[in-house]
């Protein structure tokens, strides 16, 4: 993974971490399964917080896959390349 990746994992995590409530610093490992305050509900609101931060709209069809800050980062990274 780039340092832009990590990078950008990194600002994942931190917006996940003030969405969520978690102590700093959330870990780098986290899934939304692991974490009981990540519901449905508040994945919405990760994927709303998402969109409005990096000006990019995700497909209903992605909302599944957007479970770790790794997988969030690879869908933002396809969505920006675009």
């Amino acid at each position: 993974m780039t340092s832009g990746a990590e990078s950008l994992e990194g600002e994942i995590r931190d917006l996940l971490a003030m969405i969520l409530k978690l102590p700093p610093p959330p870990p780098a490992d986290f899934v939304r399964g692991s974490v009981p305050q990540w519901d449905s509900l508040k994945h919405m609101e990760v994927i709303f917080a998402l969109e409005d931060r990096y000006g990019v709209r995700f497909d209903e069809s992605e909302f599944a896959a957007l479970i770790s800050p790794m997988a969030i980062a690879k869908a933002l990274h396809n969505h920006l390349a675009a």
